[in-house]
């Protein structure tokens, strides 16, 4: 029997994607704690890793991966802006102006993703989510007296309240210390949240990797081609 370089490329497909969700799903067999993992793992085991109805499952967890990294980015982005040490800074344009509200305005958007990165990790349940989780709110503890001098209160769960009044009763000197200045709380937390926009993408490309494990199903490469959140979108 003659093998062509396209059927022999599609085995080899088959059996690197096969690979990969076994590994994928090891690792989230360690931790059953979460709705997430479970029912991750429910999905796969129903069908081996294959059909439809795994299909449609990593798609959904996928897409879920995908927000977690969007509000992890939107933390490094936002954490970024407020450590703004350049010339004609934002707490340079505070003190010319007498105001803090461009300052404030950074500061709500980043508690704001930041809560829902929090959301994330502890929906995942993975054991990298979990080690994050669990690097974060320390991190959010160890600084809680200097964020509540701007107005910002953690509460137990480890997410982020704001009291706007006291927000914007904060000095311009204070909010640069608090959240401008290196290694402070909004420095550090971005730097973890690149590690978390990080674990969100191997998670993502593990499940679009399960979802493609058949190379020969005409439902597994175009059932979902030119939807919202599919495979094809979400590495561009």
């Amino acid at each position: 029997m003659r093998i062509t370089r396209n059927y022999r490329n599609g085995l080899m497909s088959a059996m690197k994607a096969n690979e990969n969700t076994s590994l994928f799903r090891k690792a989230l067999s360690r931790n059953r704690n979460s709705s997430r993992t479970a029912a991750i793992l429910n999905g796969m085991n129903k069908t081996g890793g294959l059909g439809n109805q795994n299909f449609a499952t990593n798609t959904k967890n996928q897409n879920f991966y995908y927000d977690m990294k969007y509000h992890a980015g939107q933390v490094e982005e936002y954490a970024n802006g407020l450590a703004d040490s350049e010339k004609n800074s934002i707490y340079d344009k505070a003190k010319e102006s007498g105001s803090t509200e461009e300052i404030q305005s950074r500061i709500k958007s980043f508690v704001n993703q930041y809560n829902k990165m929090l959301n994330d990790l502890e929906e995942s349940g993975t054991r990298a989510d979990d080690s994050l989780l669990i690097q974060i709110n320390s991190l959010s503890r160890s600084n809680s007296q200097e964020l509540a001098s701007t107005g910002v209160t953690r509460r137990s769960d480890g997410t982020l309240m704001i009291d706007e009044k006291k927000l914007a009763e904060a000095d311009v000197d204070t909010l640069k210390k608090v959240w401008g200045s290196k290694n402070s709380f909004a420095d550090r937390a971005g730097q973890r949240a690149g590690s978390v926009e990080a674990v969100a993408q191997q998670n993502m490309k593990a499940l679009a990797s399960s979802n493609y494990s058949n190379p020969f199903s005409r439902s597994n490469l175009y059932a979902n081609y030119g939807t919202k959140g599919n495979y094809f979108n979400f590495f561009r």
